[in-house]
């Protein structure tokens, strides 16, 4: 849709024009290959940006990277004790509702977004069933979708754990 139908566009509509069929010859030369290159890299850019998909743990904080998005919280800012691995089928106040500031596609959320319950979430979700639901201190929830989100809470649960000396 990017790169396929301005291209189209730019090359058979000039063609259909009736008012002044001597439109196209005063077109500049650099129009259809500019207009191709610029598509050509809008395509890739938004293709780049769908594929970023990244969560990254370390002792002090939970690392999102999700299309043009990417957050950095605290392990402190995060409510893991409400934490849960959920099933959107059977938790649907979970469901993005309405998006605020983001990408929705059929099998594809991420952004910004309002839950059916009216809670903000910033939600990373690429059409499966497991996700997993990490409230945060600072206003707002995450709604994730890792490859084993069970182990990302089991390991969330133990960075967080107080740390005994010695």
């Amino acid at each position: 849709m990017v790169f396929g139908i301005p291209v189209v566009a730019l090359v058979a509509l000039p063609t259909l024009m009736v008012a002044d069929p001597t439109a196209i010859d005063r077109t500049p030369a650099w129009v259809v290959p500019g207009t191709v290159v610029l598509c050509a890299l809008l395509a890739a850019a938004l293709d780049w940006a769908l594929r970023r998909h990244r969560l990254s743990l370390d002792r002090d904080a939970l690392e999102l990277a999700t299309s043009f998005y990417r957050r950095r919280i605290a392990l402190a800012d995060l409510r893991i004790d409400q934490a849960r691995v959920v099933d959107l089928d059977e938790r649907v106040e979970l469901r993005p509702a309405m998006k605020t500031n983001g990408t929705g596609l059929p099998g594809f959320k991420s952004g910004w977004f309002r839950l059916r319950n009216g809670d903000r979430a910033l939600v990373a979700t690429t059409g499966g069933r497991r996700l997993l639901w990490l409230p945060t201190t600072q206003g707002y929830g995450l709604l994730l979708e890792p490859v084993r989100p069970q182990a990302v809470l089991d390991r969330l649960r133990e960075l967080a754990a107080p740390r005994r000396p010695g």
